[in-house]
This record gives C-alpha cells, sequence and structure tokens, in this order.
C-alpha cells in the first residue's frame, strides 16, 4: 500500500471560480485556496461533484489541478479528482498530472447502470494505472450507491487508499467508517449531517459549504473533538436551519449549492459568483435573502 497523509477534519470540496465569459478564474482560485490553508482544515477535495467537474473540460480540469496544486504546496492533503465518462479521459488526466504535487486521486464513476463486477474492474484498472494512491467515490446523487460489501470488497487492493461514503443510509454509513484502519482511510459527506457522521467514528468530513463557509463546519468539528457534544449539536442544528432557509428555486433548478456559495464567497471578496454553462445564478431577491441569513444565522454579513 502507497502510504497517504491521513486526513482529519473538515475537507472543503473547493469551488470552481468562473470569469464573466466563463473561463476559470485563476487569481480568484488562488484566492480561495490561500484562504482555505491557512484555516485548521483537514485537507482538499479538489474537483469533485462541488466543483461542477461534470461540465468542465479537460483543459480547465488541468488548469484547475496545476494551479490548486501550485498554491497549496504540499501544506494540506489534498485530493485530486479524475472523474470523467470515458476511460481514457481518466488515464489521460492522470498521466498529465502525475508531477504535481498532492496526496491522491478520487474519481466517481458516473454510470448509474453498472454492475459491481464493472465497477471493480473500473477501480482497478485506474488503480493499476496511477502512479498515486486512488480514493473511491460513491453518491447516489451522482452514481451507483456503493454497498458496505463492495467496499470491502475493493479495500484489499494494494493501490487503493480510501473511500468518500456519502448516503443518507446510517446503517451503510456506519459499517463503511468501521472499515478505516491504517492504510485505509473513510470520508464521509453532507453538511446537514456532519454531527452525526462524528458521532458514528468519521475523522473526516466533505462538503462544498466548507469552501464558502469553513468555519461554519470547523465549530462543529471542533466541539465535537473538544467533548463539547451539546455545542457541537446546537452548531449543527443551526448550520441545517440556515441551510434549510435558503431560497428554493436554485435548489429546483440546479441541485448543487454552487451559486449560492459562490454568492457568499463573493461577498467575501474571493470570487464572482458564476457558476458553469448549465447552472442557474443568483437573482437579485435571493442574494437579498441570502445575505439576510447570514446575519440572522451569525455567519457573517
Amino acid at each position: 500500500m502507497i502510504q497517504t497523509r491521513p486526513v482529519r477534519g473538515v475537507v472543503p470540496v473547493l469551488a470552481t471560480p468562473f470569469t464573466r465569459e466563463g473561463d476559470i478564474d485563476e487569481p480568484a482560485l488562488r484566492r480561495l485556496v490561500e484562504s482555505l490553508v491557512t484555516l485548521d482544515i483537514g485537507g482538499l477535495w479538489v474537483l469533485g461533484t462541488g466543483s461542477e467537474d461534470m461540465n468542465l473540460s479537460f483543459a480547465k480540469r488541468l488548469q484547475v489541478a496545476r494551479t490548486v496544486t501550485g498554491v497549496n504546496a504540499g501544506r494540506v492533503p489534498l485530493i485530486l479528482g479524475a472523474a470523467f465518462f470515458a476511460m481514457e479521459d481518466i488515464l489521460a488526466f492522470v498521466e498529465e498530472t502525475q508531477d504535481l504535487e498532492f496526496d491522491a486521486y478520487h474519481v466517481m464513476p458516473y454510470h448509474f447502470l453498472l454492475g459491481f463486477d464493472r465497477l471493480a474492474r473500473f477501480y482497478e484498472d485506474i488503480a493499476n494505472a496511477c502512479s498515486r494512491p486512488l480514493w473511491m467515490y460513491t453518491s447516489a446523487n451522482w452514481s451507483k450507491p456503493f454497498t458496505p460489501d463492495f467496499v470491502a470488497r475493493m479495500k484489499p487492493h494494494p493501490n487503493i487508499a480510501g473511500v468518500k461514503f456519502s448516503t443518507k443510509n446510517a446503517v451503510d454509513m456506519l459499517s463503511v467508517i468501521d472499515m478505516a484502519e491504517e492504510g485505509f482511510q473513510v470520508i464521509t459527506a453532507v453538511a446537514s449531517q456532519f454531527y452525526a457522521c462524528l458521532g458514528m467514528g468519521s475523522q473526516a468530513h466533505t462538503s462544498s459549504l466548507g469552501s464558502a463557509l469553513p468555519k461554519a463546519m470547523m465549530e462543529i468539528y471542533d466541539h465535537f473533538q473538544a467533548g463539547r457534544l451539546a455545542e457541537a449539536r446546537e452548531a449543527q442544528r443551526k448550520l441545517n436551519a440556515f441551510l434549510k432557509a435558503w431560497p428554493k428555486r436554485l435548489k429546483e433548478d440546479n441541485f448543487l449549492q454552487a451559486a449560492q456559495e459562490k454568492f457568499i464567497l463573493s461577498l467575501r471578496g474571493i470570487c464572482l459568483p458564476h457558476v458553469s454553462s448549465y447552472y442557474a445564478e443568483v437573482n437579485e431577491e435571493e442574494k437579498k435573502t441570502i445575505q439576510e441569513l447570514l446575519v440572522q444565522y451569525g455567519y457573517g454579513g
């Protein structure tokens, strides 16, 4: 097994800033990475679904990878996304990025109807081709949900270093979290269930909200780690109430929260509030609502 640094705590799914023309906004991307790595985060999850990876070209993903790894310069663990629909693109991306400084790749299989034997072959082929460790990644929102049995089947591969296991199924979540050990890490996901995942033993948690409001996520983690469970629960409840009050249109149109999160980042002077082509942006009424909610819940003006 190729060892990777342990990932602990809040792991932001890195947003991808865009210019008005839809290009990668490199200065904004640098500002975002710098603003995060100076905090006590557990790492960076780069080019994930919250990064709008499925709507980024090969060239744009490569640009993001080069920019982010350069700014991070090894300061925090960095897991780089290499998920494409075509296997040849995955392997080409691996080839193009092998000289960059990061800890591991992550890949989600964007193929809902593949059977588990084919998914096993999918990951084996990638892991065998990678000069860096590979993380598996599952979410019922985007791909075939992994079962605990499938994770256990893949865990012994010498170049599979872990799994991001995103699910609302608490029983499966607990089963997979219990598989974590030296040489195989488990990361959980979804901002609204951070406290619950910590309670089940999760050591690290990803969220796209971690890019926009990292301190709101870190508050839950810090209280939990200090044994202040009542305070951690209250911080989670506050965050959940804040998220529940967000404008509904964007959830229905985009599913992703990228538009809301980038608007919050724009208020902090990090990036413009633009999203990639087929996603809707925050309108003026929604901007006003989000600003009011940030003040109401104490997350900044």
